[in-house]
């Protein structure tokens, strides 16, 4: 899925991860609003900001256009190995808002031709539905977005334009009538407001049973097995029975993954208990800092 640039302050510079994070961390002090676009071979990751508050990280998958959402810190660990591309894009307030959500959109509308009467239909549809997203219009002379917010296309009265994305009453007055003597194709991403809160309320309880644990060694006897062993408190927290066994994401700093069964077990407190076998396989170390969810 492509996401619509705001106005540009870095487009595309190579940068090494070890600059990432004192660059996000500037942008938070100062208050930035817009979003950040981290690159890889196999990924683009989105990382929103409102006023310098950072909540989540979208990921696309170069491969499936699989959408992600990872706290942000899992997200440094998956790229901090990586040849990273890192763009960073002015935005409104309430523009951040809408494209924040973009996990959320469907695509209604892919290279549809209108007139300005078929593009008033549309947008008519999108209202009436309190649908919320983007429009891709293409015209002979131009291409640009619009974006919608419960239905309704966001101006600014501060701007004209933000990067490629159109606002203010006049400019996009100016670009319906272009419509209506030329015509022009279009794409819509959009989605009901009311099924956009159900999704972010799903990603968020998603998100809430990811939880870090540190790494703990242990000896087991015959029979053991490569099991996670974690507390009890914890595996009730995620709604699953402490006598039952069941399996588990281990994911490393790195961004590794591996799956294996997990057993609920008490007095664990912070820790996740694993044999040295698994240790190695995994690449971690006692006391190191894991994640792991249920599956």
């Amino acid at each position: 899925m492509f996401i619509p640039k705001g106005n540009i302050l870095i487009d595309e510079v190579s940068l090494p991860f070890e600059e990432l994070e004192p660059m996000l961390n500037n942008l938070q002090n100062d208050g930035f609003t817009g979003y950040v676009l981290i690159k890889t071979t196999d990924s683009s990751s989105y990382i929103f900001m409102n006023g310098g508050q950072m909540d989540k990280a979208i990921d696309v998958d170069a491969a499936s256009d699989a959408i992600n959402v990872y706290y942000v810190q899992r997200l440094l660990n998956r790229v901090q190995n990586k040849q990273l591309l890192v763009s960073t894009y002015v935005l409104s307030s309430r523009m951040v808002s809408v494209l924040s959500m973009f996990f959320a959109f469907q695509q209604q509308y892919a290279e549809y031709e209108v007139r300005r009467r078929d593009f008033a239909k549309v947008l008519e549809g999108l209202e009436s539905s309190q649908s919320s997203g983007f429009i891709k219009v293409a015209t002979k002379s131009s291409a640009y977005f619009l974006l919608l917010s419960g239905g309704e296309v966001l101006s600014d009265r501060f701007s004209r334009q933000y990067g490629e994305i159109v606002c203010g009453v006049d400019e996009v007055k100016a670009r319906f009538d272009e419509i209506e003597r030329n015509g022009a194709t279009i794409s819509v991403y959009a989605e009901k407001d009311e099924e956009i809160e159900n999704r972010r309320i799903q990603k968020d309880d998603e998100l809430e049973k990811i939880k870090e644990l540190m790494i703990r060694a242990e000896t087991r006897f015959l029979g053991g097995g490569d099991v996670v062993k974690v507390d009890d408190y914890v595996v009730r927290g995620w709604g699953i029975d402490a006598k039952a066994s069941f399996n588990v994401e281990v994911e490393n700093q790195n961004g590794d993954v591996y799956e294996y069964k997990c057993q609920a077990a008490k007095r664990m407190g912070g820790y996740a208990g694993v044999t040295k076998a698994m240790m190695e396989r995994m690449g971690v170390s006692e006391n190191e800092m894991v994640f792991v969810k249920p599956i």
